[in-house]
């Protein structure tokens, strides 16, 4: 499958970056300066990043957090990441920084379809880890 994040991200859209990560604007943004977070590499979730890249990713966002924080009229920062299946097709591992008023109806807008869960097996696993 053809990449965007791999193949298609011209130069001039890069913001910065860093060993193992690209920064750009959103395309389609949530809130002005919405910001992806995009590995170099092909992962496609969280769960596959080796710890010196992870370490690098949660060393980025919080720089980025806290830039935004310090230079923008906001309230604070919303943190996504989308992974595996729930990533659009063609893109890879990335994470959405998006800047956030308390009033901005964010949470409104969310709605997912709640199913019940099996969580026991997760609970189990978590108790041993």
């Amino acid at each position: 499958m053809h990449c965007i994040f791999c193949h298609d991200l011209a130069l001039e859209n890069i913001l910065y970056q860093t060993e193992h990560f690209k920064l750009v604007w959103d395309i389609d943004p949530i809130q002005t300066g919405h910001l992806l977070i995009i590995s170099k590499e092909h992962f496609t979730s969280l769960s596959e990043l080796p710890l010196p890249i992870l370490y690098e990713l949660a060393e980025l966002e919080q720089k980025l957090t806290r830039l935004m924080e310090d230079t923008l009229p906001i309230d604070g920062v919303t943190l996504a990441r989308n992974d595996k299946d729930l990533m659009d097709t063609g893109t890879h591992f990335h994470s959405h920084l998006i800047p956030r008023q308390k009033d901005d109806g964010f949470w409104e807008q969310v709605a997912v379809a709640k199913r019940a869960l099996p969580l026991e097996i997760f609970l189990e696993q978590l108790k041993h880890s």
